[in-house]
C-alpha cells in the first residue's frame, strides 16, 4: 500500500505533522522523500511554498 505526503520545507505544518504520526502509528513507513520541484517541476510554482513529497510504504 502507498500513500503520499506533501509537507512544506523550512516549516511545520500542524496537519502535516498530525499525518505523519497517524501514518506511522497504523504501520506506514516512509521509503523517498525527495524536493516536490524535483519531481513534478511543472507544477511546484502553484505552491506557496518550498515542500517536500514524500512516499511512504506498508506492507499488507
Amino acid at each position: 500500500m502507498q500513500l503520499e505526503l506533501l509537507t512544506p520545507r523550512g516549516w511545520e505544518n500542524e496537519s502535516k505533522e498530525f499525518l505523519k504520526k497517524w501514518y506511522s502509528r497504523i504501520g506506514y513507513r516512509p521509503v523517498e522523500t525527495q524536493p516536490f520541484e524535483i519531481m513534478y517541476s511543472d507544477l511546484a510554482g502553484l505552491l506557496q511554498t518550498e515542500c517536500d513529497f514524500t512516499v511512504w510504504h506498508k506492507h499488507l
